[in-house]
């Protein structure tokens, strides 16, 4: 028997089944490949088998290596570690995409990787880990590897952990679903899209082969009510190499279409949603376009909600920019930061103490446990060597969601768009069954059903030249062509390399901050209001307003995506509308903009982090959606 914290914060008692307690207890040195169904307490097996590891196998917390693909599986490792109340609390766990990027600084720190996005990374760390001797050395003395929802990794991710299996001398510990691998769309090859998660299986049990044990874990412990167990009996034949992809689609979907499932026409469930809402509740859509549109439409109905960020957004709460102003010296001590922190984050989540941990562990001076380099700080936010925890979306009570931006949350009850009739395409069949069962599988309580109606989706389109969702007239004759609706805002639209008030509008940049820390809060509405081209390049420039305020200008990046959006020889909107503040975050710019300011020497500060499918509102007669 061991304690665990239930959902409102009390002990209770939890009994391991006799097939967690097996996966739990394998010795050291077992090769283990472990398949976990939805529900079936998966977190809570990796977390006993690493205490187990660290308690009676005698392993340092330093020898073993926790990898998992999303920041909230990181999190939530991390705290359930943290309550165990042992060694095992200090044991590595790591996202892919940070752990990639250790390895690269450790042993190349000045490589040209430092430019790379995500994939770059972790190809670059794949490299390095088959050709460099000291890159293989961090990774040959590890005892226990243990790699968490094993079925997300395809392309470079799968090629990454295939290197660190090869190379680890001990054993290691694989967990996850194929049926719920839906990250094959990252890939060109259309039989490896297919054949999703099972490639990386086969490889396993291929190059480990008599020395590979399998287990699994088949007792669904999350859901409280049988109807939300229905997608449960599609989880084994989905997770075959030969699924009969069609069968389970059809099955899924007829689960979906019960009449206890369904909401209704969508203006007549809201009040529903309303109320559901008092618990965690997540409506999940197939694509960002509609999560977009559906949260447009929420808000002019009164309905708060909270839109999920991408999985591989590295957001760093506002607080941390305030230890940037609270300090006029560049190492202040612990007690100095830890009482500023006290202070700033009345009200959050986070502790003082776990935050003082969090920014320790960037300033990268292991030896100096008694100050904070705030300078090293800065460095990291720049480089976006951030702590999982760190960068975690605050809470809501309703989500809107893509399907695989709520991969691995959990939530009472769960409303899933009518995804409509399977694909005929084998590939987007695959693919898009996978989803719907991964969408069915999230709820404890309730699965439901909502059918969007055709104006709020009429139009939609993804732009592949700037990868971002627009809004057009959904006519196909020449005269309505050119017409161009909306488009979707990202999380890097607002300049940040100069201080707001800076550029694009006279303002003091003090003042600015001040009232983005003290006025701005997440979900409030702002529009971006055109400007001149503030620099320079031709492009369009627009304020970005709330509540009347300046508080940012849009970047480079927006200007180009809008231009291409739009069209080089067409007027530009007057206004965009319909648009949100995601939350206030600390970014990283220009020193010398900072000094210039009067900011401080490290050129950090806050600026708005908007969200939304923004409306067009076009000068004179023009095309307002």
């Amino acid at each position: 028997m061991e304690d665990a914290v239930t959902d409102t914060g009390e002990t209770a008692e939890v009994i391991l089944s006799d097939e967690q307690k097996h996966v739990v207890e394998l010795g050291l040195d077992a090769r283990t490949l472990v398949t976990a169904g939805a529900g079936t307490g998966k977190t809570l097996c990796l977390v006993r088998r690493l205490a187990f590891l660290v308690e009676e196998e005698d392993v340092s917390a330093a020898d073993i290596l926790v990898l998992s693909y999303s920041r909230a599986a990181v999190r939530e490792v991390h705290e359930r570690l943290s309550r165990v109340g042992d060694g095992s609390r200090y044991v590595d766990v790591h996202t892919f995409d940070s752990y990639a990027t250790w390895i690269l600084s450790e042993a190349d720190p000045d490589g040209s990787w430092r430019t790379a996005g995500y994939d770059g990374r972790i190809r670059a760390a794949t490299r390095l880990l088959r050709s460099d001797e000291n890159a293989a050395g961090l990774i040959e003395d590890l005892e226990h590897i243990v790699v968490d929802e094993v079925q997300d990794l395809v392309g470079e991710r799968a090629e990454f952990v295939k290197a660190l299996l090869e190379l680890g001398r001990g054993g290691f510990t694989l967990l996850g679903d194929p049926a719920q691998g839906i990250y094959g769309f990252l890939l060109e090859d259309p039989v490896e899209r297919i054949q999703g998660a099972a490639a990386l299986y086969g490889w396993v049990r291929d190059r480990f082969g008599e020395n590979l044990i399998e287990a699994a874990l088949s007792r669904n412990r999350r859901v409280r009510d049988d109807r939300a167990e229905v997608a449960r009996p599609y989880g084994v034949a989905l997770g075959r190499t030969d699924a009969d992809f069609a069968a389970v689609h059809r099955g899924l979907r007829t689960c979906l279409l019960a009449p206890d499932c369904h909401l209704g026409a969508l203006d007549d469930a809201l009040p529903v949603i309303a109320d559901l809402a008092a618990a965690p509740t997540a409506i999940l859509c197939r694509t960002n376009g509609e999560a977009l549109r559906l949260s447009v439409h929420l808000y002019e109905h009164g309905v708060g909600h909270r839109l999920q960020r991408p999985g591989l957004d590295r957001v760093v709460p506002a607080w941390v920019a305030g230890l940037f102003t609270a300090f006029d010296i560049a190492r202040p001590s612990k007690e100095a930061v830890v009482s500023y922190l006290e202070s700033a984050l009345k009200g959050e989540t986070t502790e003082p103490q776990q935050a003082w941990l969090l920014v320790k562990r960037m300033d990268g001076n292991r030896n100096n446990r008694h100050s904070l380099d705030l300078g090293a700080v800065a460095s990291r936010i720049a480089q976006r060597r951030i702590p999982d925890e760190l960068v975690s979306q605050g809470l809501a009570t309703l989500v809107v969601s893509t399907i695989h931006r709520a991969k691995g949350l959990e939530f009472d009850n769960v409303i899933v768009i009518d995804p409509g009739e399977a694909p005929g395409d084998p590939v987007q069949l695959a693919e898009e069954t996978r989803l719907l069962y991964v969408a069915m599988s999230r709820p404890r309580d309730l699965l439901l059903r909502l059918t969007l109606p055709l104006e709020l989706t009429k139009g939609l389109r993804k732009n592949p030249g700037i990868d971002r969702w627009v809004k057009r007239h959904p006519g196909s004759q020449r005269q309505f062509r050119s017409r161009r609706y909306g488009m979707e805002i990202t999380g890097d639209d607002v300049h940040a390399e100069d201080p707001a008030g800076a550029v694009g509008f006279a303002e003091s940049p003090r003042t600015v901050q001040g009232y983005l820390a003290s006025a701005v809060a997440p979900a409030a509405a702002v529009t971006l209001t055109r400007m001149d081209a503030p620099y320079g390049t031709g492009h369009p420039g627009y304020v970005v307003e709330h509540e009347g305020v300046a508080v940012g200008v849009t970047s480079e990046s927006f200007a180009r995506a809008l231009r291409s959006e739009v069209g080089g020889n067409h007027e530009w909107p007057e206004r965009i509308e319909d648009l949100r503040v995601d939350c206030v975050e600390t970014v990283v710019g220009s020193e010398a903009a900072s000094l210039n300011n009067e900011l401080g020497p490290f050129g950090v500060w806050l600026r708005p982090r908007l969200v939304g499918m923004g409306r067009f509102v076009w000068p004179k007669k023009g095309q307002s959606a």
